[in-house]
C-alpha cells in the first residue's frame, strides 16, 4: 500500500481496497500531484500489531488491527526535490488503526478504514 501512495498509482490496490478508501486515497493522491507534491514514507519499522476489534454487521465482517510504527514520512517537491515537510533523516512514531471488511464467508479482506491513534 506504502509504494503505490508514493508511486501516486493505486491500480494495483484495487482488489485491497474498499471503493470508499479507494476514492479517498485517489483524492489524495490528486491535491499531492496538482500541488505537485510527492510524499515519501521510507524505512517502515513496523513494532507491533495488535487485533483491537472483530465483529459482523449487517453480512459483513470487520477487524481491526493496531499498529505502531516508526518511519521516515516527508513531503518533496515534484520538480526540485527540495523536502517541503518532514524529514529524510528523523524517524517518527506513528499510532493507527487500519480496519478490514469482507462479507462473511471466506472472501478476501479489503482495508475499509484508517484512523490515527
Amino acid at each position: 500500500i506504502q509504494a503505490a501512495w508514493m508511486n501516486r498509482d493505486l491500480s494495483s490496490l484495487t482488489p485491497l481496497l474498499s471503493d470508499e478508501m479507494n476514492i479517498t486515497f485517489q483524492a489524495d493522491i490528486d491535491a499531492h500531484k496538482r500541488e505537485k507534491k510527492i510524499n515519501r514514507i521510507e524505512n517502515i519499522a513496523v513494532r507491533t500489531v495488535e487485533i483491537t476489534e472483530a465483529w459482523q454487521e449487517s453480512g459483513q465482517d470487520f477487524i481491526t488491527a493496531r499498529f505502531y510504527a516508526n518511519l521516515l514520512d516527508y513531503t518533496v517537491d515534484d520538480s526540485t526535490g527540495e523536502v517541503i515537510t518532514g524529514s529524510k533523516t528523523e524517524p517518527v512514531k506513528f499510532e493507527e488503526y487500519w480496519t478490514f471488511t469482507r462479507p462473511v464467508g471466506n472472501s478476501p479482506w479489503k482495508l475499509s478504514a484508517i484512523t490515527q491513534g
